[in-house]
């Protein structure tokens, strides 16, 4: 099966935003819908995002990597294959300076994307090696969670397969690879439900790997180095494991971030534990508000500094209107303490795919956005973030839709939310003729709930100060 690649360079892009030298936000708007899933750097320390371009509508896609310093200059580069579909979904860096490509292809008379595809790239984009594996026949799509590069030289991803009928439920699948991409060992199993994304991790005797997510009734499966099942451990109803970044620290402990359900209705918490191997608790820590707080499909925690742990989330379902889309990017200390937090993306949705600590002590965020043209297409969404854009006052940045504090619900009823992690503020509430209803309400940390079901309804102004600054203003409506 032949490839051809197309590659386009030049400003092919919409800057929403370019601050530091070493902080931007962009994104990547085209003709067609874009995805990009993940990023790593290269060995000329340039961005390499990988994804697909193509049209949602007659399900045509192309293979896209994008490779950049930042937002000025872009190289993105298109690979078609003839009447095929084509996912890219991870890419690492190779010891050589090449790039090892995973993803999935089919054939575009058939959509469902069955095969696991395989490439090894130069950083100019020439294709050194190509490979596909396909899957059993009783099987209609692969889709692919996670991949790490271990000890030797071995790269193992997992993802899953859609049950055969009349079955509802996704099959686990994993494949261990060496970095020319030739398969080593494959796993297929009906034995755990793998409809939750998971991760893999290298067992710290490298004497194989672990499954940590929620698969039906297990929460962690083991494997030796040959993706054999050699035992698991069971779901207990106080910890669930859906939706989980994992990573290990210094000491062989285990930080996981992942959702925590809440009580009333379909919304998640964010929650962050330090675990023993065995995922025996040692810490846990529970951010708490009243919407939809999502972690990236494919990983939304990772660290270098495990004093600078970073974590981002989303509201996939907005909390009362989809006038509020605003994200948060947390770092957190090794003890799970919230060393800061912003909230981020204005009126902007997002939907975002990972997160990837850096070696310059920041991290990059990967995900999409809706084009402006409301086709149902999308736009690639890219994130570049250092410690001080957390760190330092929002007042104190150039990000414009960057803040240290959300109220919310907009529009409000009966009651205001007001959530932030820096202290010493306070909030007052004024009516749009500048009468105050509420004056100088201190904040407390990471919320403060103000009764309103007294306000008339009509539009108001808020206020947050410290020391008789104002440092936050909005416009806000109750109905």
């Amino acid at each position: 099966m032949k490839i051809k690649f197309i590659i386009l360079a030049g400003f092919i892009l919409a800057t929403l935003a370019l601050k530091a030298q070493n902080s931007f936000e962009f994104t990547v708007q085209d003709t067609s819908s874009s995805k990009c899933f993940t990023t790593f750097v290269d060995e000329q320390n340039f961005f390499v995002s990988v994804g697909s371009i193509g049209s949602p509508i007659i399900h045509e896609y192309d293979g896209m990597i994008l490779r950049y310093e930042n937002p000025d200059f872009i190289v993105k580069t298109i690979f078609h294959k003839p009447d095929s579909i084509i996912f890219f979904r991870y890419g690492i860096l190779l010891s050589n300076g090449n790039y090892f490509i995973a993803g999935t292809v089919d054939s575009n008379e058939d959509t469902n994307l069955k095969n696991l595809y395989i490439l090894e790239l130069s950083p100019e984009m020439e294709i050194v090696r190509e490979n596909i594996y396909g899957i059993p026949l009783i099987y209609n799509r692969l889709s692919l969670d996670n991949l790490i590069l271990g000890p030797d030289s071995i790269v193992v991803i997992n993802g899953t397969l859609d049950d055969p009928a009349p079955g509802l439920l996704n099959d686990l699948y994993a494949a261990r690879l060496n970095t020319q991409g030739e398969l080593l060992d494959i796993l297929i199993s009906d034995d755990f439900n793998s409809d939750y994304s998971g991760e893999i991790i290298t067992k710290l005797d490298n004497s194989g790997y672990y499954f940590i997510g929620e698969f039906g009734y297990a929460r962690l499966i083991d494997l030796d180095n040959n993706l054999n099942i050699i035992g698991y451990q069971p779901m207990d109803p106080d910890n669930s494991y859906s939706s989980v970044a994992v990573r290990r620290l210094a000491d062989g402990n285990l930080v996981i971030g992942s959702l925590a359900h809440q009580d009333v209705g379909s919304f998640y918490d964010l929650r962050m534990r330090v675990c023993g191997i065995d995922l025996e608790p040692i810490k846990d820590t529970i951010i708490i508000d009243d919407g939809f707080n999502w972690l990236p499909v494919l990983s939304g925690l990772d660290f270098i500094d495990e004093n600078n742990i970073w974590v981002v989330t989303y509201p996939q379902m907005v909390k009362s209107t989809s006038d509020w889309e605003f994200g948060r990017i947390y770092i957190f200390d090794s003890n799970l303490n919230v060393k800061g937090a912003k909230y981020f993306g204005g009126t902007t949705p997002l939907y975002l795919y990972s997160l990837k600590a850096l070696d310059d002590g920041g991290c990059i965020i990967t995900g999409i956005t809706p084009d402006d043209e409301g086709k149902g297409y999308s736009d690639v969404y890219i994130k570049k973030v250092m410690p001080d854009d957390i760190l330092t006052h929002a007042e104190e940045t150039i990000e414009p839709d960057d803040q240290d504090v959300l109220v919310y619900p907009i529009p409000f009823s009966n009651e205001l939310s007001i959530e932030t992690y820096r202290r010493n503020l306070t909030f007052s509430l004024f009516y749009i003729d500048g009468k105050c209803v509420v004056s100088n309400q201190k904040l407390t940390i990471p919320n403060t709930r103000i009764e309103t079901s007294n306000l008339e309804k009509g539009n108001y102004i808020y206020k947050i100060s410290t020391d008789g600054k104002t440092i936050q203003t909005g416009k806000i409506i109750k109905r």
